[in-house]
């Protein structure tokens, strides 16, 4: 970091603006977004970082839009993220290779810490290796307590962001909402190899489906391989290991297989497919993963998290000057507009891909009507929706200076 963090005890001594809870690329994009607006924030997360993630890695154009937008887009240069050029989609030994455009590579340790490192420069103070829970609500505030390795402290903002992520239940424990997991949902699983064969070469997306899930493979901007998988469980008992699932899928394809792939350290994530009934509560704000989440495909859980950032942005500067509920209403619609609408489109992918015989009819359609993936490589890369509200974002930034001055 480029600069020392604070310690729970010093976090406990300040009222905050903005306290958000969870550093991935939703809590860190809003940090360094509302951290540029010259508010005070704590960003707070229980992992200590730079960490792995079980994560395809990919950027759509979606997600480097939201980038671009936010006056990010050098964090992709200056990592030498990876442009990717092709995609290989393959199901019951066919395959089909289609172009992408504006789809990029990076890893999830570089892409986040350097995310967390912006919101530093920016004003942010960033607290790691640190578990945050709600507290009781004040007249102006909510509290957050903070657990560190042998104390518990508390502190209070303005407006909490809870952005814990796809196992956050923040609002839950609470009994603030209710956490609504589909039917039959697959698992994330996830890898990164060393080492691999030549064949997945740099600049293209492989992706390999079977019964019972489906297998993503790229390489990183470092020569890494980074397999990313969506899993039945049961298909996972039924192999022995999630390892072994990926393997016999790579076997299915006639794909090489990497050299003690089965025997790597895997991880996996709680089920992939679920909601939560709310996304809001007094002075609290829900983003990315920690709001619902579908099974992505290529990159669009990374655009929903980081629009779903850029879009909060002009509701929380007004939240902090004066709180009220209508503001929670405003996030709930939008971010059913914004991104539910979005997650809708992948929703019919994950269905799609849980027959492979389908899957392998839509690789021939391919084949037949080259033009079709022009069409589907539009619908990942189009930026979200949400126009209104990012020229909204320099009114509620002067209504927001007004009130602290006025004050």
């Amino acid at each position: 970091m480029s600069r020392p963090t604070p310690t729970p005890e010093e976090c406990a001594k300040v009222a905050w603006d903005v306290v958000i809870i969870g550093a991935g690329p939703a809590g860190s994009l809003a940090a360094f977004l509302l951290s540029r607006e010259k508010l005070k924030v704590l960003l707070v997360d229980r992992q200590v970082f730079p960490r792995q993630k079980v994560c395809g890695c990919c950027l759509n154009g979606n997600a480097v839009a939201a980038l671009e937008d936010s006056g990010l887009s050098h964090l992709l240069t200056n990592h030498k993220a990876v442009a990717l050029d092709e995609m290989c989609l393959g199901s019951l030994g066919l395959s089909e290779t289609f172009p992408l455009q504006r789809q990029m590579v990076l890893s999830r340790e570089r892409f986040d810490f350097s995310l967390i490192q912006e919101a530093i420069n920016a004003g942010a103070c960033f607290l790691e290796d640190t578990q945050a829970d709600l507290g009781e609500l004040e007249m102006d505030f909510r509290q957050v307590r903070l657990k560190g390795a042998s104390r518990e402290y508390s502190t209070k903002a303005r407006v909490v962001i809870a952005a814990d992520g796809l196992g956050g239940r923040l609002l839950v424990r609470k009994n603030i909402t209710s956490h609504i997991s589909s039917r039959n949902t697959k698992i994330g699983a996830g890898v990164i190899l060393d080492a691999s064969p030549d064949f997945y070469r740099a600049g293209k997306l492989f992706m390999a489906c079977g019964k019972g899930g489906y297998l993503g493979l790229v390489k990183l901007e470092d020569g890494r391989l980074d397999l990313a998988a969506a899993m039945d469980p049961a298909m996972i008992k039924k192999h022995g290991s999630m390892g072994l699932f990926a393997k016999s899928l790579l076997q299915e394809m006639g794909w090489p297989v990497p050299e003690d792939m089965e025997i790597a350290p895997w991880r996996g994530t709680p089920a992939l497919t679920g909601q939560i009934a709310k996304v809001f509560d007094e002075r609290l704000f829900v983003i990315g993963d920690a709001a619902g989440y579908i099974e992505p495909f290529t990159g669009e859980g990374m655009a929903w998290a980081l629009s779903g950032a850029k879009f909060l942005v002009p509701l929380v500067l007004q939240a902090v000057h004066f709180w009220e509920k209508k503001l929670g209403t405003q996030w709930q619609s939008l971010h059913r507009k914004c991104i539910k609408k979005r997650q809708g489109f992948c929703k019919f992918m994950s269905m799609l891909l849980k027959w492979p015989r389908l899957v392998q009819t839509s690789i021939v359609c391919l084949k037949l009507f080259p033009s079709l993936s022009s069409l589907f490589v539009s619908i990942l890369d189009k930026p979200s929706p949400a126009a209104n509200v990012c020229q909204g974002n320099e009114h509620a930034s002067l209504f927001f200076r007004l009130g602290k001055r006025s004050s």
